[in-house]
């Protein structure tokens, strides 16, 4: 309720009351104002409803709290009728509550008070029983005060059940009730007594009190004791510290009431106990935090001031304020706001000043640029509570943010969107964003790709713009992201362009939020001309690998024209080798290298003497250090050709072993190439099942229990299995 509405009313009444003072007894209207002032302060803040009814029935006012109370306002209740019709709803009681209210008024004299007690339908539709309190003045009009004594009358009712269940309840509440003698010593005591020290009620009766108790608690519970049987005025509550049975402590707020007999003569003491143990520390623990919250708030990474609007300065600054500006407290208490603004936050500064004086609303929040005392600039947001005297903005309580860094990460952040718009708009590749389907935002280079215009494309579904032998790869990078996969994916697909045009285009996709909701970001290249090429690279290869074959397949044939009886060990060897490393899993590449090295592997033959390699007997030391040059001389041969694989290194090491017992280099182990031990095992084995000059064929099965009795010595495990399992289940056979 504003004060214009409480001194309507008042302020003629006091006219007259001025008027009818003798002249000799007239007080100045000054103190009469302070006197109204008072008046108009206590009834504005009384913590009552109140009402003033002119004689013709009208409400001419109404306090804050009436519509705190009920709910209605003015204008809800303009007469008593309107007040009676809404708190009343019930004819018949309304009817009651009328003929009251009107045999009241017939008895009334000026002055005199008459309480009545009705329940009253508020606004809401609630009800509250209210005491109401009516005064008639000597101009007739009513002062009427109400109460809302819902709350005690239901107090009332409830402390008379309480005095009937008392026995009850003292045999039921958790705490401990006891009574004792002058000594301390224990003459009764509930069952909730027992339970908090541990002892049952026979152990308890007759025990004196000190029993449970240390030194220090002792010698308070004393002076309670006695300080309440001096004066016989109980003790509502002090702790001490209680020793239970089993040793354990707890703390125990007792209250203390002296027992007298009907002559006034002390008896002895009964009182409550009651196990406060997890109160006091959850109070500790409330009085510690607290504190931490008392030194946060002195510690507020804020600043805080007030303002007086009349006097136009600071009338209060803090500490932070101090370091926002680099301004002494006292410096800025002899400014004004005005002083350490920028010329363009002055004017507005002024501006929003004048709108609050003239009693208009403003922001509670606002930014202004402040220049400091060191000369740099600074923003601030300021958060605004207007203070308010008899109704007139006096001033305002501000809390002050330093806002810069954010300002300036404002300023980043536009200036870093638009250099991304540029890029985006000035860049060579297609970049556009899809969702449900559509294309929500291309770029410039995306339609000039296309060939649409921005809305013709927005209308198209993207999958139409896709050859439809790549519609279910580019759904299935869609799924993959729907279902939570935030990678980004890479394909190659292909497009058709608004004439027709098959292009060939890069498509990596990120997914995204736009405006919400999911979507992919594209980047899209046209790699039609890098298609073509590798087409054209492919070809080149191709013939290029079928060129290789053919020498290779040439070398082999030049050393078995001059090794007649190991014809065909080169192809037989290659020909398992890539078995072997077929049944071993091998990539298909490393295969074709496999069977590469395995098809030319005795290349160094070449540069044995020809009756060596076909003498019909045993070879002589030296004639078989001649036969193991054959692998070096195969490097040196193949070392300076340009394989896609490592050609002259498997030659070189296909007569090595796992204990290093091999030859040329007598490597071990992992420094043998994977190849080269798979080579190796088919080499041992085609030669053992093969005819040679000075021997006849040892047969394959000598030659497999040869791998097999020196599996991981000589030979490495996983390709003798390999192999051993391939003529075991029948999957390969010497041609």
């Amino acid at each position: 309720m504003s004060t214009k509405h409480f001194c309507q009313p008042v302020k003629p009444k006091l006219r007259r009351m001025e008027l009818q003072i003798p002249q000799q007894m007239a007080i100045p209207w000054e103190a009469l104002s302070r006197e109204n002032q008072k008046l108009q302060l206590l009834v504005e803040k009384s913590p009552f409803a109140v009402s003033i009814i002119d004689p013709d029935g009208r409400y001419t006012y109404i306090n804050p709290k009436f519509t705190e109370l009920f709910g209605y306002t003015m204008e809800d209740v303009p007469t008593g009728k309107a007040w009676f019709e809404k708190a009343f709803p019930d004819p018949e009681y309304r009817k009651e509550v009328v003929s009251a209210w009107r045999e009241d008024l017939s008895k009334y004299s000026a002055g005199e008070i008459r309480p009545r007690t009705y329940p009253v339908t508020c606004k809401d539709g609630s009800q509250k029983l209210i005491l109401f309190r009516s005064v008639v003045s000597e101009t007739r009009d009513h002062f009427v005060t109400y109460e809302d004594i819902t709350e005690r009358r239901m107090n009332e009712i409830s402390l008379r059940e309480s005095e009937e269940k008392y026995r009850t309840i003292l045999d039921n509440i958790e705490e401990g009730y006891y009574e004792a003698d002058l000594k301390g010593n224990i003459t009764f005591c509930n069952d909730s007594l027992c339970k908090i020290l541990g002892y049952p009620r026979e152990e308890l009766l007759g025990t004196n009190n000190r029993k449970y108790m240390n030194q220090a608690s002792a010698k308070r519970v004393f002076e309670t004791f006695n300080r309440v049987y001096r004066t016989g005025i109980p003790s509502k509550g002090f702790d001490w510290e209680l020793i239970r049975k089993d040793g354990s402590t707890r703390t125990v707020e007792v209250s203390v009431a002296l027992v007298k007999n009907v002559k006034g003569e002390p008896l002895g003491f009964r009182g409550i106990l009651r196990d406060v143990t997890e109160q006091r520390l959850a109070d500790e623990a409330l009085r510690e935090s607290e504190e931490k919250y008392r030194q946060l708030v002195n510690h507020a990474p804020a600043g805080l001031y007030e303002v007086d609007f009349l006097q136009r300065k600071f009338v209060a600054v803090n500490d932070v304020m101090c370091e926002y500006t680099g301004y002494t407290k006292e410096e800025l208490l002899s400014m004004s706001p005005f002083d350490i603004l920028s010329e363009e936050s002055k004017a507005r500064f002024m501006e929003r000043i004048s709108r609050i004086l003239a009693g208009q609303k403003v922001p509670e929040t606002v930014e202004f640029n402040v220049r400091a005392k060191g000369g740099h600039d600074l923003w601030v947001l300021l958060n605004t509570k207007i203070l308010y005297e008899q109704g007139f903005p006096k001033g305002a309580s501000v809390v002050v943010h330093n806002v810069t860094e954010l300002k300036l990460a404002e300023e980043a952040r536009q200036k870093s969107e638009e250099r991304y718009r540029f890029l985006v708009n000035n860049a060579n590749d297609a970049i556009f964003i899809a969702q449900d389907g559509r294309i929500k935002f291309p770029n410039p280079k995306t339609l000039e790709t296309l060939g649409y215009s921005e809305e013709e494309l927005k209308e198209i579904h993207y999958l139409d713009l896709v050859h439809p032998d790549d519609h279910a790869l580019l759904s299935g990078i869609r799924r993959k992201m729907e279902g939570g996969n935030q990678a980004a994916s890479n394909l190659s697909i292909r497009v058709k362009n608004r004439a027709g045009q098959e292009i060939w285009a890069q498509i990596s996709s990120v997914p995204i939020l736009w405006e919400d909701h999911p979507a992919t970001l594209n980047f899209v290249r046209d790699i039609t001309l890098q298609k073509k090429a590798e087409e054209d690279l492919r070809h080149t290869v191709d013939r290029l690998r079928k060129i290789t074959g053919a020498t290779v397949q040439a070398m082999a044939q030049t050393v078995e024209v001059r090794d007649p009886y190991t014809a065909g060990h080169q192809k037989r060897v290659a020909d398992l080798a890539r078995a072997i490393a077929t049944r071993m899993g091998l990539p298909a590449d490393q295969i074709d290298g496999i069977r590469m090295a395995g098809t030319i592997h005795d290349i160094g033959k070449i540069s044995v003497p020809a009756e060596i390699l076909s003498k019909p007997g045993l070879l002589t030391p030296l004639e078989f250090s001649l036969i193991k040059t054959h692998s070096q001389i195969g490097y040196d041969i193949l070392k300076d050709i340009e394989f896609p694989w490592d050609i002259a290194k498997m030659v070189l090491q296909h007569h090595e072993r796992l204990d290093g017992s091999g030859y040329p280099q007598g490597i071990t182990g992992d420094r043998i190439l994977l190849e080269a031990k798979i080579l190796t095992v088919a080499d041992v084995v085609e030669a053992m099942a093969s005819h040679r000059p000075y021997r006849p064929s040892l047969g394959l099965d000598r030659a497999l229990e040869e791998i097999r009795s020196k599996r991981g010595r000589f030979y490495d495990p996983n390709a003798v299995d390999a192999c051993i399992a391939l003529f075991t289940e029948n999957k390969f056979a010497f041609k």
